[in-house]
């Protein structure tokens, strides 16, 4: 019986181990290629959005999966209010018909953002 129940704890504990282990090699990360979102990325040729309101670039940037960055005409980093269907797009980087795997597409707006702050408080 003793030898039963070694046998039995034996078995147990290799079943055991043997479920935690695993088939495919140890690899450290270092060992491994590095893929970033980007180089998974198909190169796509980048909408011409020139001359849309914001509203109509963002659908039509969103449908071939890029993102805007919105720019003003100073060249800034858009940051505040929400120039959706009232502001126009004066230029585009990359150029529009461009092949890129980037994700993001700067957009500059036909207005600084101080121009537009006071256009929709004067509006209210």
């Amino acid at each position: 019986m003793k030898k039963f129940i070694q046998l039995s704890l034996a078995a147990l504990l290799l079943a055991g181990l043997s479920a935690c282990g695993s088939a495919a090699p140890a690899t450290s990360p270092s060992d491994t290629a590095s893929v970033s979102a980007a180089a998974t990325q198909e190169k796509r040729a980048v909408p011409d959005v020139v001359g849309m309101t914001y509203k109509e670039a963002y659908e039509a940037l969103v449908k071939d999966d890029f993102f805007a960055q919105l720019k003003d005409e100073k060249g800034e980093n858009w940051t505040e209010g929400s120039p959706w269907a009232d502001v126009t797009i004066a230029t585009m980087e990359p150029a529009a018909g461009t092949m890129t795997d980037e994700s993001y597409v700067d957009l500059t707006l036909t207005v600084t953002q101080e121009e537009y702050a006071k256009s929709t408080k004067a509006a209210e």
